[in-house]
């Protein structure tokens, strides 16, 4: 549990998080969650296991990063907060699963963020 604070705490969601709704962070990261909470796709059982040992889906599917973020992403959890290393054909297919399902967002077009 107290790697899942640290690194909500670390990207700036905890206290988010645990506001809105009137939560305890806790009970926010210990939700019960299956792998359909997750769109469908190869890869999407071994994202949602290996990511859902130690936080919940909430911080995947609000982040859209390129590839290289998410495969330095899993550097830094194993680094930092002790995920156990994800290698070879494992690390690919979660990594493109998590850059094609939450991949950078496309620039908003003709929209003024000023006037919004």
């Amino acid at each position: 549990m107290l790697r899942v604070v640290m690194m909500l705490a670390a990207l700036g969601v905890g206290a988010a998080l645990a506001q809105q709704g009137g939560q305890s962070l806790e009970t926010v990261t210990q939700a019960q969650e299956d792998p359909s909470i997750l769109p469908a796709g190869e890869g999407q059982e071994e994202t949602f296991y290996a990511c859902t040992a130690c936080h919940s889906t909430a911080i995947i599917r609000r982040s859209h990063f390129n590839r290289e973020q998410w495969d330095r992403l899993m550097d830094w959890m194993t680094e930092v907060h002790g995920m156990s290393p994800l290698e070879g054909e494992e690390r690919t297919l979660i990594v493109n699963y998590l850059t094609q399902h939450f991949g950078p967002r496309p620039a908003a077009r003709g929209r003024n963020p000023f006037l919004n």
